[in-house]
């Protein structure tokens, strides 16, 4: 697993579903009525120049004038679709209080070093013909989402949500925190103080708004190839995996994955079904990479106590060059010479699961 990607992941844990619950209490946004205005060029993700994106979220922006980012480091945290294909997009800035290269050199163990500061955050809502229905698509969205964690209070900070744009079917709107966040290093203090004052300025002044690129996975036809090792610490060769079937399902999951945990006794039965066909089912753990295994004993506990006896593996580096994931679970298909086979499914979808499998292993030779 990349470093910055296991970092960002652990800092923003709390914030990724909860990114307005837990980010503040929401506020106004600039301009008069539930609209702020905006002068923003309208202008396509491939065209679009600014310092700050968030394609996923359809937006961008500059700094104003007089405002600079040197002690620390903006980053963005492109949510994209909230659902995969809900037509609810997010996306926000985050301040923290290191630079890009210092916060690249933390681990997993230290990563609790650096501190985090909010602004605004934007949801991006597609095919909604006001702001109410874009409030309550978002609502619906999260209630799915997050089920059984999804709370009323969640829901009212989501009704404060305002517009600030609309454009070929889609409308962006923001939620801004009360109050700054605390904690910031006292010689980052007064930059992140000016970034965060700065707020209405880029809401009203800075923003470029694009149609929200979708995410697409790993291209059809792709090469996998790792060396990496199985949850025991036994070595395993993709070449030498792959060749033992006709077609191989991955399924990348988390520990933390709650729908990956559920589908994993069925999953199991799939396996042994399929292995009789020359099908195979392995496990990817995203959060137990080769070089940290803090979360490793809690994966062994999972696959025990779900009965999975087909294989799981250690995430390698570069992992998701290839098989990029959204969201966990996401499940790819590999032929024998270990390239990726169609398109990944993104979620717990066992039905498509064995559809597809049955159907490449119609087609294999």
């Amino acid at each position: 697993m990349k470093k910055r990607t296991a970092i960002i992941t652990a800092l923003l844990a709390l914030c990724m579903i909860f990114a307005f619950a837990g980010c503040g209490e929401s506020g106004s946004s600039s301009g008069s009525g539930d609209t702020a205005e905006t002068t923003a060029p309208e202008k396509k993700a491939e065209d679009s120049v600014c310092t700050y994106e968030c394609p996923g979220a359809g937006f961008g922006f500059d700094l104003p004038e007089g405002v600079e980012i040197t002690k620390g480091w903006v980053h963005m945290y492109d949510m994209g679709d909230a659902d995969y294909n809900s037509g609810v997009m997010m996306g926000w800035p985050v301040y923290y209080d290191m630079t890009e290269e210092e916060v690249n050199k933390l681990t997993n163990e230290n990563f609790n070093q650096v501190n985090a500061g909010f602004s605004f955050h934007i949801v991006c809502v597609k095919d909604v013909k006001d702001a109410d229905e874009a409030r309550e698509k978002v609502i619906s969205v999260m209630k799915k989402v997050e089920g059984d964690d999804y709370s009323e209070k969640e829901g009212d900070l989501y009704r404060a949500l305002k517009e600030i744009h609309k454009q070929d079917g889609y409308m962006w709107l923001a939620d801004i925190p009360t109050k700054k966040s605390e904690g910031i290093r006292e010689e980052c203090q007064a930059e992140y103080d000016a970034f965060y004052d700065a707020t209405d300025e880029i809401l009203k002044s800075c923003m470029e708004y694009y149609e929200p690129q979708v995410w697409q996975g790993g291209e059809d036809g792709a090469e996998v190839s790792f060396e990496t090792t199985d949850l025991e610490g036994n070595p395993v060769k993709s070449a030498d995996l792959f060749a033992q079937n006709k077609v191989t399902m991955i399924n990348i999951w988390g520990t933390t994955c709650g729908p990956c945990i559920e589908e994993m006794p069925e999953l199991d039965k799939m396996n042994k079904e399929f292995s009789e066909k020359g099908g195979a089912i392995v496990g990817l753990v995203s959060d137990v990479p080769l070089d940290n295994s803090k979360y490793l004993q809690e994966a062994k506990e999972i696959v025990k106590d779900t009965g999975a006896t087909y294989l799981n593996l250690r995430a390698w580096d570069g992992w998701d060059d290839v098989m990029s994931a959204v969201g966990t679970p996401t499940t790819y298909f590999v032929d024998s010479n270990g390239k990726l086979i169609g398109d990944p499914i993104l979620g717990a979808q066992t039905k498509e699961y064995k559809e597809r499998m049955e159907e490449y292993l119609s087609k294999a030779k």
